[in-house]
Order: structure tokens, then C-alpha cells, then sequence
């Protein structure tokens, strides 16, 4: 290899070891933001939850569930529940299809 072309494979390693430090300190900024915002909603929902429970109605509902880690996503439960509207339209059609057919309408 000639001298410059040793030059520019240093250049090219040093670019690219740059480019990656500076791709990592925009993914951990964008954590720690992320971090932050998760935090303010936080601390936000329990000054809420200290405010209502000064109300004795409050006091008295059930506390509110807070998904476990290990359950099902909120859109998996929304999916399942739309599926099970869907299956539940696809009966009903069914069954009017078939009353129809035994009164002779069809």
C-alpha cells in the first residue's frame, strides 16, 4: 500500500470511530429524555392520586390496577376484544341468516 492510502485507511477508522461515539451520545440523550418524561408523568399521576384521595368518594372506590409486568399489553387486549366483537357480529349474522332460511325467506 502506498502512504496515502495507509493515510486515508486512518482517517476512515478514526472518521468511523467518531461517528459512532457521537451515535451513541445521541441514543443515550434521547434515554435519559425519555427517562425524564416517564418521571414528570409519574410523579404527576401520584400528585393526582394524592390530590383525589383527600375526597372520601375516592377513598372509597377500589384502587386502580396497575398492569403487572408479566400480563398481556393493553394492545393485545384491545385486539382480543375486537376479535371477539368481530366473531360475535359473524354469530349474530349467522343466526339471522339461518332464521331467515328456516321461515323461508332465503
Amino acid at each position: 500500500m502506498a502512504s496515502n492510502e495507509i493515510l486515508m485507511l486512518a482517517v476512515g477508522l478514526f472518521t468511523g470511530a467518531q461517528l459512532t461515539n457521537l451515535l451513541y451520545a445521541v441514543w443515550a440523550n434521547q434515554d435519559a429524555c425519555r427517562g425524564a418524561a416517564r418521571a414528570e408523568a409519574t410523579l404527576k399521576r401520584l400528585a393526582g392520586d394524592r390530590f383525589l384521595s383527600t375526597f372520601r368518594l375516592y377513598r372509597l372506590a377500589p384502587p386502580p390496577s396497575v398492569p403487572t409486568p408479566g400480563g398481556p399489553h393493553p394492545a393485545e387486549v384491545l385486539e382480543a376484544s375486537v376479535r371477539d366483537f368481530e366473531l360475535k357480529l359473524w354469530d349474530a349474522a349467522d343466526r339471522v341468516e339461518d332464521a331467515a332460511r328456516w321461515d323461508g325467506l332465503l
